[in-house]
């Protein structure tokens, strides 16, 4: 008995880092950590499975499945708080594989600093410091901290000080004072050896400083390209030259081209005119890289919005009829090749134009409401082969939506059913009472809610007898109109169909604190604003693959 309940507690601990749920709902901004929220990471840890659990950690840490790396973090943060020494020891020697980047490590140490009580660190957490930098490959390291000089607060130099580390080789030692003495003192320190790798670390640290200070366009674009650097290694300025990008571009991944592709537009890179766009143009085209990299729809739906809205109307560049189909072209292939069904039956229900004085999404301001539900609906469509979509107010209305709906095409279904439903409540609003010989008085009866049951779904899939696996529910609304609880609902329809393990997903786009799961059901989960890795979120939950 007591092995399957270690077993149970540390499924809970696997489901706690890939989807860390805040106050019982997945938040994509805004998330908060605290030892109570992670009581699977401290019971373990008070029962003496410290390295366990840092066992687990690293297997999730190089996981597809993670979604969020700030629970690792704050997880492992604790672990180094333990007082147990095997979980101590083990923890320094897996520092560099839990922090990976720069931005992992600051991230870290700003939680550990909150557990602690004095701002000086004792010796084990200087070893651990240490270790973080000299478990790494030299050259390796200095990319990455060059690239990434501070976050949240902290800095190399912030580190190195307060930890008085000492370099364990010559090539440490000059990669210690590049990060607080800066390039200059490190080229006289250096400057005369004849050690290959410290020429090979002085000539690349060289590259970033005069990317950091000069204003040679081409100067700096062939530093880019000789020396690989990235976007964070130049001076802001110099951001806005084209000649830099198409040396940027050509180490860039599809995902963080379209990243960028606002900044790209912004600077005339991608106007008709540019000859350059076509390097953009044919990445997005290209078919085999697209599903080698795993660029999943919404990354492109996104940047396909900003580039077409911006976060302005009307958007300060000329749009490109030619990006345009080829972020629609690459969509296609994203749907056709990036896709993994989990033969499962859903019903997805939306309802936007609930909140009129939000638009967009909680996440992704380029991204609004209505495409959002669209998108969810053309995902699942495409994905599974029993998906029924539903547009719902007070009543259920289905959406025509096959596999080879555009998303044009379902946004302009959605839309036209918001229009309806605001129709529909002006004529349902009260008007005021006149009598026959008096003239009509200005009286206010109130403003009817905009319907939003979101029972709704649950209750169509009841009366049609429609067994399913998932419901998804897509809404911009704070509150449901119904009479009935979620909670009560989807437990009924479980029992009335006799489905056990339906799940229900309800995806507030707006709202910053979704609570209609009930938090003692593992098979209804909240999701509290939307970006690109929520499809993930989705899938991740309805699979149960921790």
């Amino acid at each position: 008995m007591a092995n399957v309940l270690e077993e149970e507690s540390f499924q809970k601990l696997r489901q706690w880092i890939i989807l860390y749920k805040d106050d019982g709902a997945y938040k994509v901004v805004s998330k908060t950590f605290s030892r109570e929220k992670a009581s699977c990471v401290t019971q373990l840890l008070s029962d003496g499975h410290g390295k366990e659990i840092l066992s687990v950690m690293e297997q999730c840490s190089s996981s597809p499945a993670l979604i969020d790396r700030e629970p690792l973090l704050f997880a492992y943060a604790l672990c180094c708080k333990s007082t147990d020494k095997n979980t101590k020891s083990q923890a320094e020697k897996l520092c560099d594989k839990i922090c990976r980047t720069p931005c992992d490590f600051f991230q870290m140490l700003k939680f550990h600093k909150n557990f602690s009580i004095t701002k000086s660190w004792g010796r084990y957490f200087k070893r651990l410091i240490s270790s973080w930098y000299h478990n790494q490959d030299t050259y390796q390291l200095a990319r990455n901290v060059s690239r990434e000089v501070s976050y949240l607060g902290w800095s190399h130099r912030d580190v190195l000080r307060m930890g008085h580390l000492k370099p364990k080789s010559d090539e440490m030692d000059l990669i210690f004072k590049y990060l607080v003495l800066g390039h200059g003192e490190t080229k006289k320190s250096f400057g005369k050896s004849e050690k290959e790798s410290i020429q090979k670390l002085l000539e690349f640290f060289s590259a970033v400083d005069t990317a950091k200070h000069s204003d040679d366009v081409q100067q700096v674009a062939k530093l880019v390209e000789e020396h690989h650097l990235k976007k964070d290694h130049l001076c802001t300025k110099l951001l806005k030259q084209k000649e830099i990008w198409t040396a940027l571009l050509k180490d860039m991944t599809i995902q963080d081209t379209l990243d960028h592709i606002g900044q790209l537009a912004n600077i005339g890179y991608l106007d008709e005119s540019f000859e350059g766009n076509q390097f953009v143009i044919d990445k997005l085209l290209n078919e085999a890289l697209l599903k080698e990299q795993n660029v999943q729809p919404f990354e492109i739906i996104i940047a396909s919005s900003f580039y077409k809205e911006g976060k302005k109307k009307p958007t300060s560049w000329q749009h490109n009829e030619k990006v345009t189909k080829a972020l629609e072209t690459a969509l296609e292939y994203s749907l056709k090749n990036n896709l993994k069904s989990s033969n499962k039956r859903y019903v997805v229900g939306i309802r936007v134009g609930v909140n009129k004085n939000k638009s967009s999404v909680r996440g992704t301001m380029a991204l609004s409401t209505t495409t959002a539900a669209a998108g969810v609906a053309m995902l699942m469509t495409r994905e599974e082969e029993k998906t029924d979509v539903v547009f719902f107010t007070d009543t259920i209305t289905p959406l025509k939506v096959a596999k080879d709906t555009k998303l044009t095409d379902i946004c302009s279904e959605v839309a036209e059913q918001v229009k309806k439903a605001d129709e529909q409540k002006e004529e349902n609003q009260p008007k005021p009472e006149v009598d026959d010989d008096e003239e009509e008085q200005d009286i206010f009866y109130g403003v009817l809610p905009d319907p939003c049951d979101l029972v709704a779904p649950i209750q169509w899939a009841t009366d049609h007898k429609k067994d399913v696996d998932v419901f998804i529910i897509v809404t911009d609304a704070n509150r449901s109109t119904g009479s009935r609880n979620l909670g009560e609902a989807i437990t009924q329809y479980r029992k009335d169909r006799n489905l056990p393990n339906t799940k229900l997903v309800t995806v507030g786009l707006t709202n910053s604190n979704m609570k209609f799961a009930n938090l003692e059901d593992e098979n209804m989960l909240d999701v509290s604003g939307f970006d690109a890795r929520v499809p993930k979120v989705i899938r991740t939950f309805v699979s149960g693959e921790y």
